[in-house]
């Protein structure tokens, strides 16, 4: 796709929508190139392609039950006709050939391909990879899911011609078996396969010790040549600075032959990891135990390029879910690859990534977001870009997606032909809620052909839906989307909604065309509901919050609509017109730079903040540039990285009026930089008043500067002291963020303020008799029930799973690590791998199974300390337990004490790893004359330390490293804790 406005648009019976397309792009705003304009295929759409032999076009259909409904436009060509044929003259001379492609469920169909009248291969079309049923193929991701109209009914085949067709020659596709529909060609000139590039080293085996290659040249970079690389495991890389290099997409392939669950793919957890030029399939054909194609944490200095990824669960997923790697992704760019036909995101930038751009991709025929920002797991996703991107015929969820986060960025995107929403923002899954600073910016995006009245939970949803819920706050703010166009919306164009929560608060629109809605009525209504379809602008739910729009363009209203926009549910949402809503487009008169000045050590980054004038410039785009890239390096968001001792100059400019500021970096090759700060926990649930001690890691180890502050983003929910501790103040979340003062590095922790409930049980083998217990790092199983690390509280996280937390501890059992023990820990109780059902054995006894590793059931069949998680049977008794109820009491000394769980959260330790030989006790003002008793035992159960204290204070020791059980009772609360000592 060599010009933008080519992009799907070849109908001759749509020359007046193409024109009109046209000048939406030309007249929008200052961007034409919108979707990925530089794409080197060129597309030649069936249904205008010279047709003989039977084959015949479809109707033009938005009903979900018709196999057209998710074809490009709605159309594709009926070519099971003995020797139909579809042919087309080609524009320009190519030889990478791709064909979008429909057979029946369990069927196959060939096609010939032909060079004008020379035939040249015979292609094999499947349906091992299409054919998704949602309602019924026990994905828990589908949980409640009711639409039963089969979706990824389209598939592709793609392959390198011996040689070009010639620009003017004729690309022929004939069937030769089966029942087949073709939806379009993509063929593209396949350029020279890549050599070795210099300094790598060559891999020459088949696959199967690739992994092993990978481990014995860490740092180097590692050249795939052309050929098919069977790999039966996830391939990780974990030294830093390592490539993986391949003779290009149309060359290099790797073939992951494993289908059980995060058993392929390529993972990097390491700074400096790049992938190129590589095409990567998969076996597993379908969500459940499967992997994403590249997954893991990416820096300023990765390059990840060129790559073609389909058949995984996601195309890429970009989060740190390992350790001893970066603890977030930053500054990295990844650009020009294709992720298509997977069966759930193109890609999501999760868990605090920030700093990172994609761009001038091709995202086609995913089940879930196509480009996500997902600030889970507390961590708040910031500055992140997606542009010159193009998202099509997605089959569900939407084209582009942020949940939460802060300053992101969307633009120059084309969102086509999704059969749910194009653009979504909302808070609708856990994690870091929207931040209460910065903006989102949403715009020059082409929206065409989205929404529904029927989604896969027979739900309505808009071509732009913004809506709040009440997984990460209660809140969607701070949201400007502008010179958007909304064509041909199926249902209504834009939805602003409560759905729970509170509302949306500072969302703005500017400069929105929309042109024709209700596409698909009055089908695809199947809870036969009454609503009307096809509004410009829906307000629902009786929303809080404000909105402000200028220069709404409405026309071709359908569907069933009575009015432009419906706000009888508007509730006390305010929707006002913009105080400036001039179309004429305002210039760029300056541009500034923050800091103006940065002294880094080599390997450290600063983040630079352009600020541009006026403040409502029409164009606000910058580059950067560096002066001297052996000093410092800068990357499209202004990330720089210091490189070598010496001074370089930033400079950025805007693409309006060319304006400049600058930069001096001065790099300092003895001052070593921070890269990195986690903090521990990530989350925590507090009762009102309790405390929690963060405790922060500043990487590297002997950073010269490791000071850190702290802030919380609701301090009427939770405070927090300069050093790290935060106090409960009212219910509800809090975002609290740790940021070094070198290198402004940050990471998150989740605070969930609110009354605690649960039901308690000890937890009985039926082989053994003995109970779970907390032993340290492990869950162990003991024969009495000696205190309150014995007893569990279960915790729901649906109808169907549950979290076990100790009441002891506080800790949770998981698998997260995969060390062959059942873990218990401070691990998130968002990790599937912490997450449990149970599957009744008989009335009495039942087995405890993971909900990540779905064949892992809790057991102690080995007898080795520690309970474990693989390999167990069904029969085993050993693998059969009892939950017996109890009360979150402990006998000591003859009375019965109660231990709350506020309580449990009223007294902390820090910092927790024990550093040098001292740490805090924190609990609740005593009564006069009563004291509390501080006592230390190992994971043996031998009292190694007594002391006692009238209030909060500090307790010295000489312990040696591991992990400890301190307990701290009194007359008030008998509570106790987990402490690890470094």
């Amino acid at each position: 796709m060599k010009n933008p406005l080519h992009f799907n648009f070849f109908r001759r019976e749509k020359y007046f929508h193409i024109i009109w397309i046209c000048f939406v792009l030309l007249t929008s705003g200052l961007y034409a190139q919108r979707g990925y304009y530089d794409a080197a295929y060129k597309r030649y759409e069936a249904n205008v392609g010279q047709l003989s032999n039977g084959a015949a076009t479809t109707s033009k259909s938005y009903i979900q039950s018709d196999l057209q409904s998710e074809a490009t436009d709605q159309q594709c060509v009926n070519m099971s006709a003995t020797n139909a044929t579809v042919q087309w003259t080609l524009t320009e001379a190519a030889d990478g050939l791709v064909i979008r492609y429909s057979v029946p469920d369990g069927q196959t169909a060939t096609l010939g391909v032909y060079n004008g009248n020379t035939k040249i291969t015979t292609l094999t079309l499947t349906s091992t990879w299409s054919w998704e049923y949602l309602w019924s193929n026990g994905n828990p991701n589908n949980n409640g899911i009711t639409n039963q109209n089969p979706r990824m009914r389209f598939d592709e085949v793609r392959y390198k011609l011996p040689s070009k067709i010639a620009v003017s020659g004729t690309l022929k596709l004939v069937r030769e078996s089966g029942n087949v529909h073709v939806d379009f060609a993509e063929i593209e000139p396949v350029p020279t396969a890549i050599t070795a590039p210099s300094g790598a080293v060559t891999y020459t085996g088949n696959g199967s010790d690739l992994q092993t290659f990978i481990d014995a040249n860490g740092g180097k970079k590692i050249f795939l040549p052309t050929g098919v690389y069977s790999v039966n495991r996830e391939l990780y890389f974990g030294a830093a600075n390592t490539s993986l290099i391949g003779a290009g997409m149309w060359y290099t392939q790797i073939n992951f032959t494993n289908t059980s669950s995060l058993n392929g793919g390529l993972r990097a957890n390491a700074a400096g990891i790049s992938f190129t030029d590589l095409y990567l399939t998969t076996n597993s054909a379908s969500r459940s135990n499967s992997y994403k194609g590249i997954n893991g944490v990416f820096t300023a200095s990765s390059i990840v390029k060129n790559i073609w990824a389909e058949h995984f669960e996601c195309g890429a997923w970009i989060a740190q879910y390992n350790t001893g790697g970066p603890a977030i992704a930053d500054g990295f760019t990844l650009s020009h690859c294709r992720f298509r036909n997977n069966y759930a995101d193109g890609i999501n930038l999760c868990k605090g990534t920030a700093n990172s751009i994609v761009e001038h991709c091709n995202f086609r025929n995913n089940g879930d977001d196509d480009q996500a920002i997902w600030s889970a797991d507390g961590l708040e996703c910031i500055n992140n870009t997606f542009r010159y991107n193009t998202s099509e015929n997605c089959w569900r969820a939407c084209g582009l997606a942020i949940y939460g986060g802060k300053n992101n960025k969307a633009y120059n995107l084309i969102i086509k032909d999704n059969l749910e929403a194009g653009i979504r923002v909302s808070n609708n899954f856990p994690g870091a809620p929207f931040n209460n600073d910065g903006m989102h910016e949403i715009h020059d995006i082409t929206v065409s052909t989205c929404g529904t009245f029927n989604d896969t939970y027979n739900n309505p949803v808009a071509a732009v839906d913004i809506f709040s819920a009440t997984n990460a706050g209660s809140q969607v703010k701070n949201v400007q989307l502008y010179n958007i166009d909304i064509l041909d919306s199926r249902n209504d164009a834009i939805s602003i909604s409560k759905r729970s929560g509170d509302g949306i608060y500072n969302l703005s629109f500017k400069d929105i065309t929309v042109n024709g809605t209700g596409k698909e009525y009055p089908n695809n209504n199947a809870l036969n509901r009454n609503w009307g379809r096809g509004y410009f602008v829906l307000i629902a739910g009786s929303p809080a919050g404000n909105g402000t729009y200028c220069n709404m363009n409405y026309s071709n209203r359908g569907g069933n609509a009575a009015a432009n926009e419906e706000i009888s549910a508007i509730g006390t949402f305010s929707w006002t017109a913009g105080s400036n809503c001039s179309s004429t487009p305002v210039a760029v008169t300056g541009v500034t730079i923050s800091p103006t000045t940065a002294t880094l050590g080599v390997g450290a980054t600063q983040q630079l903040t352009p600020t541009v004038a006026p403040a409502n410039a029409t164009n606000k785009t910058v580059s950067y540039s560096s002066n001297n890239t052996g000093v410092a390096t800068v990357n499209g968001s202004g990330l720089v990285t210091a490189i070598a001792s010496g001074s370089a100059t930033i400079t950025v400019t805007t693409q309006d009026g060319a304006k400049t500021a600058t930069v001096v970096i001065t790099v300092n090759s003895s001052n070593i930089a921070v890269t990195s700060v986690s903090l521990s926990p990530t989350t925590a649930s507090l009762a009102v008043g309790a405390t929690q001690q963060l405790t922060p890691t500043v990487l590297p180890s002997n950073a010269t500067n490791k000071s850190v502050s702290y802030a919380s983003n609701n301090t009427g929910v939770a405070t927090v002291n300069a050093s790290g501790l935060v106090t409960a103040v009212s219910n509800g979340t809090a975002t609290i963020t740790v940021t070094t003062v070198d290198g402004s590095k940050t990471s998150t922790a989740a605070i969930t303020v609110s009354t605690a409930t649960g039901n308690y049980f000890t937890i009985k083998n039926k082989w053994t008799g003995n109970y779970l217990y907390d032993a340290g790092a492990n869950v162990g199983y003991g024969a009495t029930v000696a205190n309150n690390n014995y007893k569990w509280e279960k915790v729901a996280v649906d109808a169907t799973y549950y979290i076990l937390k100790n009441v002891g501890t506080g800790d949770i059992m998981n698998i997260e690590n995969l060390t062959g023990a059942v873990q218990c820990n401070a691990g998130s109780t968002g990790w599937y791998s912490a997450q449990w059902s149970t599957e009744n054995v008989d009335a009495t006894w039942v087995r405890i199974k993971n909900r990540w590793q779905t064949g892992s059931m809790i057991h102690i069949e080995n007898l080795n300390g520690s309970a474990q998680y693989a390999g167990g049977q069904n029969n085993w008794e050993s693998a059969q337990w009892q939950f017996q109820s109890t009360s979150t009491s402990k006998r000591a000394n003859g009375i019965e004490t109660a231990v709350t769980v506020e309580n449990n959260s009223l007294v902390s330790l820090y910092p927790n790893p024990s550093i040098n030989n001292e740490f805090n006790v924190v609990f609740p003002d005593l009564k006069a004359g009563n004291q509390a008793t501080v006592t230390v035992t190992d994971i043996n159960g031998r009292k190694v330390l007594v002391n006692k204290l009238n209030t909060s204070g500090k307790i010295d020791h000489h312990l040696t490293s591991g992990v400890y059980i301190v307990t701290i009772s009194s007359n008030e609360f008998n509570v106790s804790k987990k402490l690890i000592v470094k």
